[in-house]
């Protein structure tokens, strides 16, 4: 229900003036008519006379100024900070003021595991404890609410309704009230902040449900940069891993190309070129084999025999018809990059191997 600008001035005890001025600061909320006039939500009216109450409209002014002040603090630090750990910490040091709780969980949203993940929980001060695990949503059904329908949920300990499991889970950890709010990117949902309240149970405010909203924004703004940076940071290193696989293999390769390795026939070149790869991709072992008879292997020595290491194959044509296989082993997977570069590595055994006929194996009488 919406009132006039009138009627809260009336219900407020102040002139009608005032509360326009208050409605232009951001001070009290308002909406527009399709005609531009000022309609106020009757909650938000009431909980502005209850703040009001025996104090000074200027208190309340402060008060309401204090939390305009909070958000844009809360985007200013979003916007200058990169570090996760120290930009949620902030988040959850604003919501814990302002909705005067006692902690404030962080959570990631993992879609394909139907599960989220603690990223963190901090204090009213910003402390970080030391919580972390992952909670499966099929034993949480409100939480699974919170995020599937991205609205926010109060759990208090002592409501008869409220769902057993968030309870018991609320008990183990001494909290009386949970306030659940969902973390929307883009539309999408992908994470949880929960502020949790251990000495009462609690019925947030419109306003309070507003503020923590938007700071539940910035949190989620704050997690999205932070999966972007994490994931340019990860794209680099593997790009340096390729530049380095890929600078071994010239410098391993270089003397093969300068007739240095005694010889320029097939065989010496693929085990050449077998101990160049096992020396590039710091690999266990690797075997290039054609129609099933071995042309070339490498292992590396000092290392176990392999057992469990992943298995990694390149497969190539080398004239139409015969096939040449180069397969590596190992201790790491490989990252796409470094499959490509594998690849490559076919191509050139296929080179290589391509004149040769098959060895011929050893005459069993000799």
């Amino acid at each position: 229900m919406y009132l006039s600008l009138g009627k809260a001035a009336r219900r407020l005890g102040v002139s009608p003036a005032t509360v326009r001025r208050w409605t232009a600061s951001g001070f009290l909320p308002c909406v527009r008519t399709a005609g531009g006039h000022r309609r106020i939500a009757s909650d938000d009216v009431e909980e502005l006379a209850r703040a009001i109450g025996d104090s000074s409209h200027r208190e309340a002014q402060r008060a309401r100024e204090r939390e305009l002040e909070t958000l844009v603090q809360a985007s200013i630090d979003v916007a200058s900070r990169l570090d996760q750990s120290e930009l949620l910490a902030e988040i959850a040091r604003h919501v814990t003021r302002l909705s005067r709780c006692h902690t404030c969980e962080i959570m990631e949203y993992l879609p394909a595991a139907q599960a989220v993940r603690v990223l963190a929980e901090y204090d009213a001060g910003g402390r970080r404890w030391s919580t972390s695990g992952v909670f499966e949503l099929r034993d949480f059904p409100a939480t699974r609410r919170v995020l599937d329908d991205q609205t926010a949920m109060t759990v208090n300990a002592d409501d008869g309704g409220a769902d057993a499991a968030e309870v018991a889970l609320m008990r183990r950890y001494g909290e009386k009230s949970v306030l659940m709010l969902p973390l929307v990117f883009g539309g999408d949902t992908i994470g949880l902040l929960e502020a949790c309240d251990r000495e009462r149970s609690r019925r947030y405010s419109p306003q309070e449900l507003r503020l923590c909203r938007a700071l539940a924004g910035q949190a989620a703004v704050a997690l999205h940069n932070a999966r972007l940076f994490s994931a340019e940071r990860v794209a680099q290193t593997e790009l340096e891993l390729l530049r380095e696989r890929l600078r071994r293999l010239a410098e391993q390769m270089a003397p093969q190309a300068a007739g240095k390795d005694g010889g320029s026939g097939w065989p010496q070149s693929l085990q050449s070129l077998c101990e160049a790869v096992c020396a590039a991709f710091e690999a266990h072992s690797c075997v290039i084999a054609r129609g099933g008879a071995v042309l070339g292997a490498a292992v590396t020595l000092g290392t176990d025999s392999g057992a469990g290491r992943p298995e990694r194959q390149a497969r190539v044509v080398s004239d139409g018809h015969t096939d040449l296989e180069v397969t590596l082993v190992a201790g790491q997977p490989l990252t796409p990059g470094q499959t490509e570069l594998l690849e490559l590595v076919a191509a050139i055994a296929a080179r290589l191997a391509g004149a040769a006929p098959l060895p011929t194996p050893p005459d069993a009488s000799s």
